[in-house]
């Protein structure tokens, strides 16, 4: 894989699933469905790139984002003081102490329908970038270190196209299917 750069596997921003920062998290789902049936993806985008006013790419709105604002109480935890190893038990301690999910999915799913984008996209850091012609090893890196998926791809400060884990694994996957054993 070290001949594979980031451009050749991510997937243009223009091609993008996009949403505006105004935008409810209901009309950006149903951005999500259009665009997925519009193109006939056999991988349907699951994540929706964030634009402002002038159509800048600001940020990004991923699963674990929505399903992060549908439970608020997650945003009262302190995320430095967590272990990098999550044993079962601090995850049910963690659980009952902050009590998450204890409404029903459907008062959660109405409570989120109406925020803005931009209430809960993730707003990558400077480190959550990689360039476009940077290694598809260092992509598969950042991703297993844990950064916030999927990865933005920028050229001369640009988001130019995002990177998703699994049309990297795709890539892997071809490549130990044309080894012989």
């Amino acid at each position: 894989m070290k001949n594979l750069k980031v451009k050749d596997l991510m997937i243009p921003a223009e091609e993008y699933c996009r949403v505006k920062k105004d935008a409810t998290l209901h009309e950006a789902m149903t951005q999500l469905v259009i665009q997925g049936e519009e193109k006939g993806r056999i991988h349907p985008h699951r994540d929706l790139l964030v634009e402002d006013d002038e159509g800048n790419i600001i940020g990004k709105v991923t699963m674990l984002d929505i399903f992060k604002s549908m439970e608020p109480n997650y945003f009262k935890m302190d995320y430095k003081d967590h272990p990098s190893v999550l044993s079962k038990e601090y995850v049910q301690k963690v659980y009952t102490d902050f009590n998450l999910w204890s409404e029903p999915l459907n008062t959660l799913c109405q409570k989120c329908a109406a925020l803005k984008v931009e209430e809960l996209m993730h707003t990558p850091r400077k480190s959550e970038f990689i360039n476009e012609e940077d290694s598809i090893d260092k992509a598969l890196h950042s991703f297993v270190l844990g950064l916030h998926q999927p990865i933005l791809v920028h050229k001369d400060k640009k988001v130019v196209g995002v990177l998703r884990l699994g049309d990297i694994f795709e890539n892997v996957r071809k490549a130990i299917l044309r080894c012989e054993i």
